[in-house]
């Protein structure tokens, strides 16, 4: 099952067509509206995990004492419709929840695709169970051994809408501002001095400001999740960050300093270990202008961070207009996606990448290009992954750029006059 958000004019955005998949690079110039577009996803995502829903058309049998309650397609487009009807007639009433401003907004809705064939079985008993078995017959358990309660049918109805748009029951979504590193140095003040509930600042930021106010520790880690955090502290910061005494602090060697007195880059890189060690679950990532402040030479593993964070389980939606970025993130991809296994951990050991740095076979990937045209106004498209040729994604602005330097540099030193 696949969910897309199509919009029409969102601020200069004249139109966008987003699948909420795995893995979403934007990648754009400045002031293209590729924020904008995340925290606009980000208001469609909370509202589909927050939506009030029930049965509805799903269908309803019972054989002794037992009730059965299939979630297929029939049921899936009336949830669609629900939640479409919403945005259209309360559209002013989402956009202020997502933006605190009225953001300009023709229409936004949603489509549930792949679902034929896709279907969910709750059983409710003494106790409760929901699986979900996919079109090739597979079975998988979403939950099972519940106790069951007066309201288990809406229960059901609302781990279906989770599991559907990817989130586990307890998972949140945290959107990473690309001011991160100043709002990091200011959020107590920022609580403190606001009277106003979200004091004028979206969602997704103010929310953010939250999850740094209130941080508390996870205290038990996995094995994978112990692993993924002393690849962030040894490959990407070259130390430690924790959070003591209520505050975040930088540990490297033998000595420690607050967070907001460390380098630029490591308050920037920072929030890759504070989501590990939170005690919070996220399911959504949102990482806006990923490269801020890190030096080119650190970008590919930035790169290697996020495509782990990816493998890890969670849904990361990044936005960039570095083209080393955009370049280091096409060429793991391309790894990932090559069919011979021995020439692809051939060619990721000559790159210094290992298997962990290659992305899920099951993740998919999206990669969308903000296009400016002579008005101002902002094309959004998404580009087609060239497998052969070993391409990937043909980035059409940066080449762009890449060919003026190259033009430019040629005119410097006379190549051009003969």
């Amino acid at each position: 099952m696949r969910i897309k958000v199509e919009v029409n004019q969102l601020a200069k955005v004249e139109s966008a067509t987003i699948y909420l998949d795995e893995f979403l690079l934007f990648v754009g110039d400045n002031n293209s509206g590729k924020t904008l577009l995340m925290e606009l996803i980000y208001g469609i995502v909370n509202l589909i995990c927050q939506w009030k829903v029930d049965c509805g058309k799903a269908r309803i049998s019972e054989r002794e004492n037992v009730r059965y309650i299939r979630f297929d397609e029939g049921w899936y487009e009336s949830v669609e419709d629900e939640i479409n009807l919403y945005l259209q007639n309360n559209k002013e009433e989402f956009i202020l929840t997502s933006f605190s401003n009225l953001i300009p907004l023709e229409s936004v809705n949603i489509k549930f695709e792949d679902v034929e064939d896709l279907f969910y079985i709750g059983t409710i008993s003494s106790q409760a169970s929901l699986e979900k078995q996919y079109p090739n017959g597979e079975r998988e358990s979403i939950f099972e051994g519940i106790n069951s309660s007066n309201d288990m049918e809406s229960r059901l109805a609302h781990r279906v809408l989770l599991d559907m748009i990817g989130m586990d029951e307890g998972e949140k979504q945290l959107f990473i501002p690309a001011a991160r590193a100043g709002l990091q140095m200011l959020y107590r003040y920022f609580f403190a001095s606001s009277a106003n509930v979200n004091a004028g600042i979206p969602l997704p930021v103010y929310e953010f400001l939250k999850f740094i106010q209130t941080y508390t520790n996870k205290v038990n880690f996995s094995q994978d999740e112990i692993e993924l955090i002393e690849f962030f502290e040894q490959n990407l910061m070259r130390g430690k960050v924790e959070f003591e005494n209520n505050q975040f602090v930088f540990q490297e060697g033998e000595s420690e300093i607050p967070l907001n007195y460390a380098s630029s880059m490591i308050q920037e890189l920072a929030i890759f270990t504070c989501i590990l060690k939170s005690g919070n679950k996220f399911g959504y990532i949102y990482y806006d202008e990923v490269e801020n402040s890190v030096h080119p030479l650190v970008q590919g593993e930035v790169a290697r961070a996020l495509i782990r964070l990816c493998n890890s389980g969670r849904k990361l939606i990044v936005s960039t207009h570095s083209d080393t970025m955009a370049g280091k993130i096409n060429n793991m991809i391309l790894l990932s996606r090559m069919k011979n296994v021995a020439e692809k951990r051939e060619k990721a050991g000559k790159v210094g990448l290992t298997a962990k740095d290659m992305l899920g076979n099951q993740k998919n990937v999206m990669v969308y290009e903000f296009k400016k045209n002579e008005k101002g106004k902002v094309r959004v498209e998404a580009l087609e992954f060239m497998a052969y040729p070993r391409i990937g994604y043909l980035f059409d602005r940066f080449n762009e750029n890449i060919d003026q330097l190259y033009n430019e540099s040629n005119s410097i030193m006379g190549y051009d006059e003969n």
